[in-house]
């Protein structure tokens, strides 16, 4: 399906400008419209705040700030989307329960890796990176600490299992793979695997004018999303795509294990489909 509708997360945070750049250079790519969804809910709190009062006090008073500054951040939208079409919506809630909702009608949506504070002086309140096992369209999620600063797409790595997760995956991406300089098909196997599990996918991307090569890779042990993210690394690629793997449990969304190591340590844009 071509991407004609971009959903773009925004927040006053202090990676929304990089979302804004990145979602600006791909709906000109695609010619698509982009619908700007500001959450002013905050997206973390001071470890420092502590009691359920002072909790509730910090969160009003920071989305009152959020609403202060959204004319601020929309005028940076304004001018960076000056020669696109797009749509500007306040909101506040759940940021991964908003963008969910409004991601039945797009073809991609825009967020950033959340960012894990090492200080340990912040509490996270949302996790926009889990909206993958929540979202109807495909997910790029941004890397926090290495934003992006070239075109995205021009080498694509494709994390492949044959799973619906990873089948969907590709199918989602087939927008960037057709355009892509260079696509390699990335597969992990067991020791002793002696087919070549690329071939089947490699052939229907053929079919759909993406020509590839594959990279396979035996498994040794330890996490396979490290070793998603090493051959990534080593290939040069600047674009991951694979399946996310994971479930909600009362509310509560479980990432699976590789999916959940590539969110915490991603150092390339990677676009996940659940």
């Amino acid at each position: 399906m071509p991407i004609k509708t971009i959903l773009l997360h925004m927040s006053n945070d202090d990676r929304h400008s990089q979302r804004l750049a990145v979602a600006a250079i791909l709906a000109k790519r695609f010619s698509a419209f982009v619908e700007v969804l500001f959450v002013a809910t905050p997206v973390s709190m001071p470890a420092a705040v502590t009691g359920r009062a002072a909790s509730y006090a910090y969160i009003a008073e920071a989305t009152a700030i959020a609403h202060e500054k959204a004319e601020q951040i929309e005028q940076e939208v304004r001018q960076t989307l000056k020669d696109c079409s797009y749509s500007w919506t306040i909101e506040e809630g759940d940021h991964v329960e908003l963008l969910a909702a409004r991601a039945v009608y797009a073809d991609l949506a825009v967020v950033t890796q959340s960012h894990d504070d090492e200080r340990g002086d912040r509490v996270a309140l949302q996790v926009p990176d889990r909206l993958p096992l929540t979202s109807p369209c495909p997910t790029l999620v941004l890397p926090y600490a290495a934003p992006p600063t070239a075109a995205i797409g021009r080498h694509v790595v494709v994390a492949w299992k044959n799973t619906r997760e990873a089948g969907r995956a590709v199918r989602n991406a087939l927008p960037f793979l057709k355009e892509a300089e260079k696509v390699t098909v990335v597969t992990i196997d067991p020791p002793g695997h002696r087919l070549d599990s690329g071939r089947d996918l490699m052939i229907w991307l053929e079919r759909h004018g993406v020509r590839s090569q594959h990279q396979a890779t035996i498994f040794q042990g330890g996490d396979v999303g490290d070793v998603l993210i090493s051959s990534c690394r080593e290939l040069g690629g600047d674009l991951l795509v694979m399946g996310s793997y994971g479930h909600s449990r009362l509310r509560e969304m479980v990432l699976g294990g590789a999916t959940r190591t590539v969110l915490a340590n991603l150092d390339v844009p990677v676009l996940m489909s659940h």
